[in-house]
């Protein structure tokens, strides 16, 4: 059973893979791999640094207020929006896909309505200043469920704060095999965003399960390895 928008989709039960392995591939969008069962985690800081992703961007937007920060990242915007009446700040090159004329002009059709409900004309800068500063931006699709067919009629902006990616892995020990040390592998992972209005630390442990399909979310592409940090 899968969810989409909020809508049940039930799926054939998929067959055990026979290619077993005993971990899941590195996450290199920040996102937290925990064990079925729950997610809880404590800490103790006694360094003075940033532990959470919330406290890193706390720490970030903090750093943008100074006048050097805010001047030197109002640059980096500038040149990176251009705001021309002519022609659009942005746009989708579609010249390079093995698709026809109809599905290139389809697909440029819908970047353009992507543009249109995030308002980028007019809020293009604010968008990428956020997105700049915070390390990543998370945006809901919202959809009309009354005339599915009419696709995303909203795009909500979400707090980083508050939102997090969770890999939930589920281990079992291979068929076959006996023993004391025995190593357990992978069995299968349910992804899913994990959504707290007082926001998503490592100890929190409760929180609305969101699907992945109605989130839309962009990091930096810079990842700590050490702490799995955006």
């Amino acid at each position: 059973m899968a969810e989409l928008f909020g809508f049940s989709i039930s799926r054939l039960k998929k067959q055990s893979d026979p290619k077993q392995s005993f971990t899941t591939a590195p996450a290199d969008d920040g996102t937290q791999t925990i064990a079925a069962g729950g997610y809880f985690g404590q800490y103790l800081d006694q360094e003075g640094n940033s532990k959470t992703e919330a406290d890193l961007i706390r720490r970030y937007r903090e750093i943008s207020l100074h006048p050097e920060c805010d001047l030197a990242i109002e640059d980096i915007v500038n040149e990176a929006i251009v705001a021309n009446e002519n022609k659009e700040a942005v746009r989708v090159n579609v010249e390079n896909l093995p698709y026809g004329k109809d599905v290139r002009r389809k697909i440029e059709d819908e970047f353009k309505e992507v543009l249109r409900l995030l308002q980028f004309n007019t809020k293009g800068h604010d968008i990428f200043r956020r997105w700049y500063i915070d390390g990543r931006i998370f945006y809901q699709k919202v959809i009309d469920r009354n005339s599915t067919t009419r696709g995303i009629t909203e795009l909500k902006y979400l707090d980083p704060r508050k939102i997090k990616r969770i890999r939930e892995v589920r281990k079992k020990r291979p068929e076959g095999v006996t023993g004391p040390n025995m190593l357990t592998v992978v069995d299968e992972f349910v992804e899913y965003y994990l959504f707290n209005e007082k926001g998503v630390v490592n100890s929190t442990s409760g929180g609305i399960k969101i699907a992945p399909d109605t989130i839309a979310f962009c990091p930096s592409g810079l990842i700590d390895q050490n702490k799995n940090m955006v």
